[in-house]
């Protein structure tokens, strides 16, 4: 059995309208998925369970259940990135926040298409979801944001690397 914590705020999303997330969550990992309070428990099979634990985790920071799900696909997995590793006060947590999501959400936009990946910015943490070579690309490109790089030199960065990404 796994059990995986998630923000109060996202247990609502979690369990969905009359209990459709959970099910579906519970259909497509053959799992049964207990939640008290903002506690998760997964239980089946080991390999079902992991492929749920990330599904948990995934709508946790942030992402809807329809992009949480792609994780049942092989291939894809989720990469989480600590903001807080990159900033030393709130603000500066929240600049750089800003710098990933961008204008009206320019910049996390762009580097999902040109990655082929999807990102949630929740909290201090960045998530992407997608398959392992396309993360490598996005979390370079994510990287070069945090630690000051222009948003031009992150998208060149982007452009040379597209023979990387794995349609």
């Amino acid at each position: 059995m796994k059990e995986v914590m998630v923000p109060e705020e996202r247990v609502g999303v979690l369990i969905g309208s009359e209990g459709e997330t959970k099910e579906e969550l519970q259909d497509l990992t053959d799992c049964d998925v207990t939640i008290q309070d903002n506690q998760v428990a997964l239980e089946g099979e080991p390999l079902d369970e992991m492929t749920a634990q990330k599904i948990v985790k995934a709508i946790g920071r942030g992402f809807n259940p329809e992009k949480a799900f792609k994780l049942v696909e092989r291939d894809v997995t989720l990469h989480l990135m600590d903001i807080g590793r990159y900033a030393n006060t709130k603000n500066a947590e929240e600049r750089l926040k800003g710098r990933v999501i961008g204008r009206e959400g320019e910049a996390r936009t762009h580097i999902e298409k040109i990655a082929q990946v999807d990102i949630s910015v929740y909290g201090t943490t960045i998530g992407i979801i997608g398959k392992a070579q396309n993360i490598e690309v996005a979390m370079e490109a994510i990287n070069m944001l945090l630690n000051g790089s222009s948003h031009s030199t992150a998208y060149n960065y982007l452009e040379k690397n597209q023979d990387k990404i794995k349609r």
